[in-house]
């Protein structure tokens, strides 16, 4: 996933992009110092900012749900120290924190292709682990050849518990 965040991360005006759980656990954080450009963020700014934009988003979406009113796709909330942008996405929350004069119309397009890459990803990786997983369920069940100690057929029911006849 580092590498759907790695476009976000190099636009001028991104400090911070991330992918967040929707409750509050960042999945992959990606970001720039000022004075270092594309050094990766301490993971503490990283955890803090997923949980209070996480609490912010789901407090909102609470006091939406009596309207009737669908969950927020893009919320943007503005303050003086910059701009932190959240966009739905399947199963997360795509972060993205804006420094103080960046424009956070510029970042519409980016972030939603960013969100398209990121199911793409999913997608592709889907098929292999499907067919691993019914792999390796599929080898732990011992098959008809492999089982071990006497099979019962419709005939042998002397030995089934409860079966009503009792050896002799």
């Amino acid at each position: 996933m580092k590498q759907v965040l790695e476009p976000l991360a190099r636009i001028p005006g991104v400090r911070m992009a991330l992918l967040v759980s929707h409750d509050g656990v960042p999945v992959v954080v990606r970001g720039r110092d000022g004075e270092d450009g594309g050094v990766d963020l301490s993971a503490q700014s990283g955890e803090s900012l997923a949980a209070l934009a996480s609490g912010w988003l789901n407090g909102l979406t609470r006091s939406l749900a009596p309207q009737s009113w669908d969950a927020p796709q893009r919320v943007v909330l503005r303050a003086a120290r910059g701009t932190l942008i959240m966009l739905a996405a399947p199963g997360a929350v795509l972060l993205v924190q804006l420094a103080r004069g960046a424009r956070s119309e510029d970042l519409r397009l980016p972030m939603e292709s960013a969100v398209v890459r990121m199911q793409r990803v999913l997608r592709e990786s889907r098929p292999h682990e499907e067919v691993a997983a019914h792999e390796q369920v599929a080898s732990a069940l011992p098959s008809r050849g492999e089982a071990k100690g006497p099979t019962l057929t419709t005939t042998d029911t002397s030995r089934l518990p409860g079966s009503g006849s009792q050896p002799g």
